[in-house]
């Protein structure tokens, strides 16, 4: 690790894995067989990933994770697929979705995770969302309870017009289920807040951030494609900065890191866990890619104001 850096002594940097190697969504080899590559990495000293499955999968990516002595972000996959609701009004589908979610608290325990990132589900419509936000309070609490005292569960707001289009949703609304899950006696419960997602929620870098300060423990960086629809990572898929139509890039990243400071996240004493979210440039590999992110952010922390 490189401890001259700038940053050193406000953040602790990472990188998310399975952004950076998409086939390793796909593919449980391809997880195994590329984890390394970032653990390996001495710029980062935390690390956003999940485990596919238990047994020798988890054996082995749990001894390398704790070995390389990276904080771990543990990234729980969205719970929207067939069966999966974390706020159905269906009873047996959120004990269905709830229990799923406890096998990955698990994971996140064997590799030494200190916070797992959570999702709401679909967006039910207008009509029904104060139900469904009463029914996913309800989860986390469950959740957090499940986690215990020494796991900070964050919630992940998500756009819900353009690409994932999840209940959770506007930064107001994230703050009050927050808010509604703490009234119930669980306060490891707070929010992430994702650079890339904001323009999909149709709001500012300072709005999402001055609106959840009081409870974001998380941060990701990336960018998005918004006013392409035929581009091929249109909406929520994490192009990396500079992307030919994509929201973000320096400047971008300056106003964003800018507005960190401002909401107070970024601190000597506390040094905040802040991650590449991205996936690699068309026509480089990973190493150069990520070569190219810590350029990128280099330059932007050089013109920020602390």
């Amino acid at each position: 690790m490189n401890n001259s850096e700038p940053w050193r002594q406000r953040l602790q940097l990472g990188i998310n894995h399975h952004l950076l190697y998409p086939a390793s969504f796909e593919s449980v080899e391809v997880h195994k067989q590329t984890i390394a590559c970032v653990l390996n990495k001495s710029e980062y000293e935390v690390i956003d990933m999940f485990v596919p499955e238990d047994g020798d999968t988890l054996d082995y990516i749990a001894k390398r994770v704790r070995e390389s002595g990276k904080a771990v972000v543990y990234n729980m996959p969205l719970m929207n697929g067939v069966g999966y609701n974390p706020h159905s009004p269906d009873t047996s589908v959120r004990e269905h979705t709830l229990d799923e979610a406890k096998s990955h608290v698990r994971r996140a325990r064997r590799l030494g995770a200190r916070k797992i990132v959570v999702a709401s589900g679909i967006d039910p419509g207008v009509g029904k969302r104060d139900e469904q936000r009463g029914y996913f309070v309800e989860y986390l609490t469950a959740l957090c309870s499940h986690a215990g005292p020494d796991l900070d569960i964050l919630i992940e707001p998500f756009d819900r017009s353009i690409g994932k289009c999840l209940l959770i949703g506007p930064s107001e609304e994230a703050v009050e289920i927050v808010r509604r899950v703490h009234r119930n006696g669980t306060i490891n419960l707070g929010l992430l807040v994702d650079m890339g997602h904001i323009p999909l929620m149709e709001e500012t870098f300072r709005h999402a951030l001055q609106t959840a300060s009081p409870y974001v423990r998380h941060i990701h960086l990336g960018s998005c494609v918004k006013r392409i629809p035929n581009d091929p990572l249109y909406g929520d898929m994490h192009p990396p900065w500079g992307y030919p139509g994509g929201e973000h890039d320096v400047p971008e990243l300056v106003d964003f890191l800018q507005e960190l400071v401002f909401a107070g996240y970024l601190g000597e004493d506390s040094r905040p866990t802040v991650t590449f979210e991205m996936r690699p440039y068309l026509g480089l590999t990973e190493e150069e890619s990520m070569s190219i992110f810590l350029a990128k952010f280099r330059e932007a922390w050089g013109r920020i104001r602390l």
